[in-house]
């Protein structure tokens, strides 16, 4: 019988992004309070009560917060955190090299888990082993409750019921606009960027699955030929009237988009088409931007490739572990994305999402907190659907509710 000590452990602490989910928890929720009990896990018993420190000025009751150190990479270790609670919100990435492990313990000691991947081969892992045990062991492991992929996921979610209810149809075509963004880097980012561009899958089915838009799919459709957009150059957009250039997150947001649709039955139509890219204003200097980003990618994408290339930005440019941008930076970070959806390229809908602090960081913790208590203290708003989920498969409207007063809103328009 599981015996229960907590409903909240908070994985990867004194991480960057650790830190950053602890402080948000303390100022809006307290150390400790009536609705949920919580506590901070990682491998340093040193850097935890630290961590608990240098929040005492924010709450005087930091220091009674409990600890529990865990080796993420052992079992008995993870299994006795995994059975005395009831949701582990993980921020230890790359979750190629540390998530599988955790997974396996939720599943088996029937414990909720949502973590910040954007690693499609660690989702993959992760559906593959423990899509069936979650399912029957009526836990939700849902991946990707940060930047990637909650405004995609959750935004077209809306978009789609607000499409059926004004037109009786889903949208058969939808795409995402960033209209404007401002946020910063951290090591722990990069690290998994540099894991996933060392994954080098041996079996031939799984090399042709991860390069299909279809990756996250049950494995059935991962195979699927039907054609799905990816911008690779500069175009005019005439249905928003902007350059658009690729976005950095698209080949891993479109496939949580789609696993959506798949899991929940294809409540957007089997045929459902959706893209995102970068978008700037019309004009000479709207698309020297556009051109400037995609110069960007291409630039990342061949240092990702270069050994040699690589190890000279780790060591000059990028951030390392446990880096991330000053807290200025990341007050003064924001996104600003447009979701347009039409019905056989007449009928159309649209809907922003904006978030007031950096996407990747601020605004993350944000949503990766908050998806965590809509599991915890709304349950029985969501669905009975369990297994490897996606924010909008595994929770839905019920975060849009408890983001609008925390600077992240989804609003429909017109």
């Amino acid at each position: 019988m599981k015996k229960i000590k907590y409903d909240l452990i908070v994985m990867g602490a004194t991480g960057f992004t650790g830190k950053l989910v602890t402080e948000y928890l303390i100022k809006n929720y307290g150390a400790r309070n009536n609705n949920f009990t919580w506590a901070l896990a990682g491998r340093d018993s040193k850097k935890l009560e630290k961590l608990k420190l240098s929040f005492k000025k924010l709450d005087t009751l930091s220091m009674d917060i409990p600890i529990i150190v865990v080796d993420s990479l052992d079992s008995t270790s993870l299994d006795g955190m995994t059975s005395s609670c009831r949701l582990v919100l993980s921020t230890v990435g790359p979750y190629m090299k540390f998530g599988i492990p955790l997974v396996e313990s939720c599943v088996k000691n029937k414990t909720h888990y949502c973590d910040l991947t954007g690693e499609v081969p660690f989702i993959r892992q992760s559906i593959d082993s423990y899509h069936s045990e979650a399912k029957k062991n009526g836990c939700r492991i849902i991946h990707s409750c940060g930047f990637d992929s909650i405004p995609s996921d959750i935004g077209v979610l809306i978009l789609q019921e607000a499409s059926i209810k004004r037109f009786e149809l889903p949208c058969d075509e939808v795409n995402l606009y960033v209209r404007s963004i401002r946020g910063g880097l951290s090591g722990g980012t990069v690290a998994s960027m540099i894991n996933i561009s060392e994954h080098k899958p041996t079996n031939p089915e799984d090399q042709k699955i991860f390069r299909s838009p279809f990756a996250l799919n049950p494995r059935e459709d991962a195979e699927s030929d039907k054609r799905q957009p990816s911008l690779k150059s500069v175009k005019w957009d005439k249905n928003i009237d902007r350059w658009i250039s690729p976005f950095i997150m698209s080949g891993f947001n479109t496939k949580v988009v789609r696993r959506t649709n798949s899991i929940m039955d294809y409540p957007y139509g089997k045929d459902f088409v959706y893209g995102e890219v970068s978008s700037y204003k019309k004009g000479l200097r709207g698309y020297l931007k556009a051109v400037s980003m995609l110069i960007t990618l291409m630039a990342l994408q061949l240092t990702l490739k270069s050994r040699f290339l690589l190890l000279l930005m780790k060591k000059f440019f990028f951030p390392l572990p446990g880096q991330g941008p000053a807290r200025e930076k990341r007050e003064n970070g924001f996104f600003n994305l447009d979701i347009v959806g039409s019905i056989k390229k007449t009928k159309k809908i649209s809907l922003n999402v904006y978030g007031n602090s950096d996407p990747g960081y601020s605004a993350t913790a944000t949503m990766v907190a908050e998806s965590a208590l809509s599991i915890l203290l709304n349950e029985d708003k969501l669905s009975n659907r369990f297994g490897v989920l996606t924010p909008a498969s595994g929770i839905g409207e019920v975060l849009v509710e408890r983001l609008k007063d925390k600077g992240i809103q989804f609003n429909l328009n017109g």
